[in-house]
């Protein structure tokens, strides 16, 4: 073997050491990302699983409220008698049971690089969209509802207060007059339409969401 046959041997032999090293460390690499994603895909599924009971307990109780709100538009308008204390009752117990999701794996996985490293576009479009556009959404919806109940407590249940507390110098008279006002009115439609037109309903879209990504991560642990 001449000299250049050699040498261009031992090139070809060095190249592909080269090759095959960087080649095993790319394969240990991938590996071990895919081991961290699983890890992962697990951490957000447990979180999605305790978002899905808690959603529905707040699907429950903002339904609940919606009945008590339309309890209140029912006397209002004429259909329901008025009792006093039913009335008093039902303006305290009006609330507004808000829904912020879990979100701590799924940023850290993003974070830490490995969730945009995932292939499986499959899984990783809809874990996206439910934390980037429902859980968004309805977070921001959460704020709104949040506003229009403090300012439904500052501006109109605050007249009622009294009542609720049984303290001993109420004028009824004078608290009935305020529920039959338009101010209450509008005040209650307010809040009422809101929580039923568009809170319930962003709800609802976002359970959804999280059943079909439940569903999802269940069969990608069938399959790896």
């Amino acid at each position: 073997m001449n000299i250049a046959t050699r040498g261009g041997v031992e090139f070809l032999a060095v190249f592909l050491g080269l090759f095959l090293s960087l080649w095993f460390d790319d394969y240990q690499e991938d590996k071990e990302v895919n081991k961290r994603l699983k890890e992962d895909y697990l951490k957000i599924h447990v979180e999605i699983k305790e978002d899905l009971l808690h959603i529905d307990t707040l699907i429950a109780s903002n339904t609940q409220m919606v009945t008590l709100e339309e309890y209140l538009l029912s006397v209002l308008d004429g259909h329901t008698s008025f009792d006093f204390d039913t009335v008093i009752s039902v303006v305290g117990s009006l609330s507004v049971p808000t829904f912020f999701g879990n979100q701590s794996a799924y940023t850290a996985s993003v974070a830490s690089g490995r969730f945009n490293m995932s292939k499986d576009n499959n899984l990783v479009q809809p874990i996206s969209k439910l934390y980037e556009h429902y859980y968004k959404r309805l977070i921001l919806n959460g704020d709104l509802i949040d506003q229009r109940g403090e300012a439904f407590d500052r501006e109109h249940a605050l007249h009622f207060f009294k009542p609720i507390y049984k303290s001993t110098t109420v004028d009824s008279q004078l608290v009935k007059q305020y529920f039959f006002g338009d101010r209450f009115h509008n005040g209650l439609l307010l809040y009422h339409d809101f929580r039923k037109k568009y809170y319930l309903e962003r709800l609802r879209n976002t359970r959804d969401k999280l059943v079909e990504v439940d569903s999802v991560l269940m069969k990608y642990y069938l399959n790896n």
